[in-house]
């Protein structure tokens, strides 16, 4: 992560979108990441498919290794490697769905997971 200054944003939006980081319980530079990204997205960056396998197992390294954002479509047991955290998961995964059993470790919280998630029938959360 880094710090930075922005020079020049206008105050009423800044405020607009510091009470809406606050009203998500995100501090403003994790809804700021997520803007950008939102925005690089629009802007072209490559979003790649994997999908049609019995399983997979995903890896912190696995969503590094690709520049771009992955969706994960029709995987029965899908599991994410207990090196996989938040930063990672919502920099990489686009989406997730149609996944019978998705194995997530335990940083990761369900509803975390499933905001990128449709059409999944059951997580379970690593011990």
């Amino acid at each position: 992560m880094a710090d930075v200054t922005i020079r020049g944003i206008d105050g009423e939006v800044y405020s607009q979108f510091a009470a809406e980081a606050k009203k998500r319980s995100l501090p403003i530079g994790e809804l700021t990441t997520e803007a950008m990204r939102a925005f690089l997205e629009m802007a072209g960056m490559p979003v790649y498919t994997i999908a049609d396998l019995d399983m997979l197992t995903v890896s912190k390294n696995d969503l590094e290794s690709i520049e771009g954002m992955v969706v994960l479509d029709n995987i029965d047991l899908l599991d994410l490697a207990n090196d996989v955290d938040w930063p990672t998961f919502s920099a990489r995964i686009k989406t997730i769905s149609n996944v019978d059993l998705l194995r997530i470790p335990r940083g990761l919280s369900k509803f975390q997971v499933l905001t990128r998630g449709h059409n999944i029938s059951l997580i379970d959360a690593k011990g």
